[in-house]
């Protein structure tokens, strides 16, 4: 006999990450729950650790494609204004893998898992001209061996990836796991987030749209490690073997839109005061943004999934 299961108190279906949106939500929670579960990809994710962080309440979670890290990190990424603004600190009391489901989900959402990976190319190169420059948190070699290691261990897996089968999918997960204790120790992800996060929060402000974040981060890896001068061939070699969509068409993005995000990069990550990273010793030219351009404009598109 299968053990009873209660129905759920609400079910409450989320589109928008708007921190207003999502108090109003935690506002509305029936005061009876005593657990959220947080069903689905990131967005539902995040939306139950906020309800868990608001309303003092434990939370579980059960994702359902592998495409960003967000059930492994404790912070609600939550959007004042389209801006991005990381709130709360949340620890599940479980995280429910199941690999057949995170399967059959659409390949597309999967192989966008590597964004949250991938980062780690650009994050770290961030995180180095940050310290040579004295700025932030200090150097620490444990954390940037993981970031290393995490590549390495991604190229390795990006065929089972594109194949989004459960030996691609269990590799993102403790992947995700990974980085999310790792950051959680370190109290930081300066190992994993840098430029290419940036860029992505400043075309999301810029265009109010929402992405596929693994597909908008890819891109932004291969755009700003172009910038870096940091092997932007590795970056477009993982995307390549894993079948992620991050042409800047498939994103939703114009060359227009790339580009003025680019150039405008260094005044956005000075008015939001982000951490020190590239675009702090040099805005990016015209020129650089075009030489980025070029390049995300030759990874793969819509007619490339198979």
């Amino acid at each position: 006999m299968s053990a009873h299961v209660p129905a759920p108190l609400q079910t409450i279906r989320v589109e928008s990450m708007e921190e207003a949106d999502l108090a109003a939500i935690a506002d509305r929670v029936d005061a009876r729950a005593d657990m959220v579960l947080g069903i689905g990809g990131g967005t539902a994710i995040d939306t139950a650790k906020y309800i868990s962080w608001a309303r003092g309440i434990p939370a579980v979670y059960l994702p359902t494609i592998a495409s960003v890290d967000a059930t492994f990190t404790d912070a609600v990424g939550v959007r004042r204004d389209r801006k991005v603004v990381y709130v709360g600190q949340v620890r599940p009391l479980e995280v429910v893998i199941d690999l057949p489901m995170i399967a059959s989900a659409p390949a597309r959402l999967n192989r966008a898992g590597i964004g949250d990976i991938l980062s780690c190319h650009t994050g770290l190169f961030d995180w180095r001209v940050a310290t040579e420059h004295g700025q932030g948190v200090p150097w620490n070699d444990e954390l940037a061996d993981l970031g290393k290691e995490l590549l390495v261990e991604l190229e390795q897996a990006a065929p089972a990836i594109r194949a989004a089968s459960s030996e691609g999918i269990s590799f993102l997960m403790d992947a995700y796991r990974r980085i999310g204790a790792a950051c959680a120790a370190g109290g930081h992800s300066r190992f994993e987030e840098g430029t290419e996060h940036f860029l992505g929060y400043a075309l999301e402000e810029d265009t109010g749209m929402h992405f596929v974040h693994g597909e908008l981060i890819s891109m932004c890896v291969a755009a700003m490690s172009t910038i870096q001068g940091n092997d932007p061939d590795r970056a477009i070699r993982i995307i390549l073997s894993a079948g992620t969509l991050a042409h800047p068409d498939a994103v939703g993005l114009s060359r227009e839109v790339v580009v003025r995000n680019l150039v405008r990069l260094a005044d956005y990550v000075q008015a939001e005061e982000l951490d020190f990273s590239t675009v702090n010793l040099g805005a990016v030219t015209p020129e650089q943004a075009e030489a980025a351009w070029d390049v995300v404009s030759r990874l793969p598109g819509e007619g490339s999934e198979r």
